[in-house]
């Protein structure tokens, strides 16, 4: 059978027509809007609160129009969202349409909160203020455990990089400084664990304000650099993490990049970094090899304790003596030079047991020294941050 140009033209017209929203075109509602093939009926009242995006379009002037004419009044002229999805509109709706039961929902430990953060971004565009704040503090409640743990999928301590990551995402557009501050800093420590790779982190993190996690995202990513400088893998788990006898991620004892395990190479998808974050993790291994370099040779101080009579040539030059012994031991330089938390802690242990120190401190001394040690690894860890900011950024030099 023939069909002319104006039958195609019709056929095409009618497989593009926009079909109702099943949920939310309401018939007796006032407000046609079309999101990408779907055809939305809803109430201007609930759009145009709150000093949204909606209340600012609906206030403006029609002109050349009758209201029947007017822009979202009828089927045949709504008001199109381009760019956006019907099922993202359709979650921003349900918010205004929900039962209050359905709203309390959000606030249990049973809350879905993959669809809360999809109502925080919708908010968020929409600039509907107060309910963006309810939303993301629903969020905040749920994952802290304040209604009991959370679903097992919305779990810190087991769930993905990208879920993560999609979660820190939000609490950064959102501001929520509670909620930013709680999710870098439980995926700092998962990263710390090997548990999550860091490259997952290094864009974010950089982003953010949370030291912490810019500073153990970088440090992690650069014990897990390869021979070749390359990143590893995206893969999450142990089992894609390099590492050593020792059972942590390395680079080369010399403090240069290491293969992976018994030369074997890593299996799983390549990691890429940008040109930014190689020059970054660059700066962190100069500034923590020099760290090292000074924290080798001095040791921590602590005050005189009471009841220590020989102190300053007793207990504080045999300190210093072991310091300086331990740091240049087999088992403090298995672990490489940029890796400083590991080569304090391996110290710290051979400290405790180091029969110099037993003997030649005063007992005040020895718990004041082995505390001093204590503070140190906690004051690096802290400032592990500060260690790679792009040392040549500015002029694009290398550091003198």
């Amino acid at each position: 059978m023939d069909i002319d140009e104006s039958g195609l033209a019709r056929m095409a017209q009618k497989e593009d027509a926009p079909v109702p929203d099943a949920e939310y075109y309401i018939e007796s509602a006032d407000c046609t809007i079309r999101v990408e093939d779907t055809l939305f009926r809803v109430h201007r009242y609930f759009l145009g609160r709150d000093n949204s995006a909606f209340q600012h379009m609906f206030s403006m002037p029609v002109r050349d129009a009758t209201f029947c004419d007017a822009e979202g009044v009828s089927d045949h002229n709504p008001i199109q969202l381009h760019g956006e999805s019907a099922e993202r509109f359709r979650a921003l709706l349900s918010v205004f349409y929900d039962l209050p039961s359905q709203l309390h929902a959000y606030n249990t430990s049973a809350a879905n909160i993959n669809r809360l953060l999809t109502i925080c971004e919708m908010t968020n565009k929409y600039n509907f203020a107060s309910t963006e704040s309810w939303a993301i503090d629903a969020v905040y409640n749920v994952l802290s455990g304040l209604y009991g743990p959370p679903q097992q999928q919305y779990d810190l301590a087991t769930c993905s990089s990208a879920w993560i990551r999609r979660l820190l995402e939000v609490a950064v557009l959102c501001g929520h400084k509670r909620l930013i501050d709680y999710v870098s800093n439980r995926w700092a420590d998962r990263i710390m664990a090997r548990d999550l790779r860091p490259i997952h982190a290094l864009e974010i993190a950089a982003r953010g304000d949370n030291s912490k996690l810019v500073g153990i995202a970088h440090y992690v990513q650069l014990l897990e650099m390869g021979a070749d400088f390359d990143a590893g893998v995206v893969e999450d788990g142990l089992q894609y993490g390099r590492s050593q006898a020792h059972g942590h991620p390395t680079t080369a004892a010399d403090g240069g990049p290491a293969a992976a395990p018994s030369g074997q190479p890593n299996t799983g998808t390549p990691a890429v970094l940008t040109r930014e974050q190689k020059r970054r993790l660059l700066s962190g291994h100069w500034s923590l090899t020099r760290l090292w370099e000074r924290l080798a040779t001095t040791p921590p101080k602590f005050e005189r304790p009471d009841g220590c009579t020989y102190h300053q040539r007793g207990c504080v030059s045999t300190w210093a003596e072991v310091w300086r012994e331990v740091a240049r031991s087999e088992r403090t330089l298995s672990y490489p030079v940029v890796d400083v938390l590991q080569r304090l802690d391996a110290m710290r242990l051979q400290l405790v047991m180091h029969a110099d120190i037993s003997t030649a401190l005063s007992p005040q001394c020895m718990r004041a020294a082995l505390l001093a040690v204590k503070s140190t690894i906690t004051e690096v860890q802290e400032g592990l941050g500060s260690h790679f900011s792009d040392l040549v950024a500015d002029d694009g030099s290398a550091p003198g």
